[in-house]
């Protein structure tokens, strides 16, 4: 039986490049596509459900909403490290030089 991954590292790799990327804050029009929803459209209807799986905030005196950068990053981590990795030994094949003969 495997160890789980340890979260730790990971969120604290993606912290630093969204970090670098977006600065401490996510404003929602980076947010929606951090969180993998395909357009804003999306992105409001799952906020109209309650359905963000990240706190957002308004800021007094700026229009629209806020997260966290490393709320984002832990999500992310927590996402990623759900699924066992499967295909972790595996090589990587190349579909156009890898065809049957």
């Amino acid at each position: 039986m495997t160890q789980p991954e340890p979260i730790e590292p990971l969120v604290q790799e993606l912290l630093e490049t969204l970090t670098r990327l977006y600065g401490p804050l996510l404003a929602s029009r980076d947010l929606w596509k951090l969180l993998g929803f395909t357009n804003p459209a999306a992105y409001r209807q799952a906020r109209l459900r309650q359905r963000i799986p990240v706190v957002e905030f308004e800021i007094e005196g700026r229009r629209g909403r806020f997260a966290l950068t490393q709320d984002v990053a832990r999500w992310l981590a927590e996402q990623r490290l759900s699924f066992p990795q499967t295909n972790k030994e595996q090589e990587p094949t190349n579909e156009l030089t890898d065809k049957p003969k």
